[in-house]
């Protein structure tokens, strides 16, 4: 009996945990010239390739073109 009831326990605690890890995407957006590069969280609708209408090159003033699309894992503390 105590053996089932420490199974369940154990189940049940189990389902509760939270992740210890955050994903977070990150996009990286470089000029068109190569000579500037940013990083910046995911925005829905990001694609490589796409240009990107609401922010310049601060260097030349060019377009910037998001070049890459990647996730890092965060700890969480506790």
């Amino acid at each position: 009996m105590f053996l089932i009831m420490s199974m369940i326990s154990n189940i049940l605690q189990q389902r509760e945990r939270k992740p210890r890890e955050k994903i977070i995407v990150y996009t990286v957006l470089s000029c068109i010239n190569n000579d500037y590069e940013e990083r910046r969280e995911f925005i829905p609708g990001d694609y490589v390739g796409k240009i990107v209408k609401d922010k310049r090159c601060p260097k030349d003033n060019s377009e910037l073109r998001i070049k890459a699309i990647y996730a890092e894992k965060q700890q969480i503390e506790r």
